[in-house]
């Protein structure tokens, strides 16, 4: 159905101009990320387009449940923009799931800085397109 052929602008190793994230489970079993903005990523000067931010959110929703062994797609997401994220300053994304239904489920999301402060944060309702075979998950 669906494959990762390496070019996904959020997380794909091959894509020369993604962002290339790398999430992973916390001890809590949500899914976090580092990530630095870049000025070829910004909005207004040294702060980190409002799209990138919404890109950030969503992939980490979305990776919060492939750690899982699920395959999801977004089917809502709503944005909060608390403060702006900088340019040249190491962020942390983090994905979380809050209800996992049969066919739909209730993620959130939230975008910290070095000192834990929030700077934007998200829900998303996301649709399981399927369980992920063990032999594809992607590694914990």
């Amino acid at each position: 159905m669906f494959e990762d052929d390496g070019k996904c602008f959020a997380c794909g190793h091959d894509n020369p101009i993604g962002l290339k994230l790398l999430f992973e489970l916390d001890g809590e079993g949500r899914s976090v990320a580092t990530f630095v903005p870049q000025r070829n990523f910004q909005g207004f000067s040294k702060v980190l387009h409002g799209g990138i931010v919404c890109t950030l959110l969503d992939e980490a929703m979305a990776w919060a449940m492939i750690l899982h062994g699920y395959l999801g797609a977004t089917v809502s997401l709503r944005v909060k923009f608390r403060k702006p994220v900088q340019i040249g300053k190491t962020v942390t994304i983090t994905g979380e799931i809050q209800r996992q239904g049969i066919k739909s489920w209730t993620m959130t999301s939230f975008i910290s800085d070095e000192c834990g402060q929030v700077l934007a944060e998200a829900e998303g309702l996301f649709g399981a397109v399927s369980k992920i075979p063990p032999e594809k998950s992607a590694p914990k």
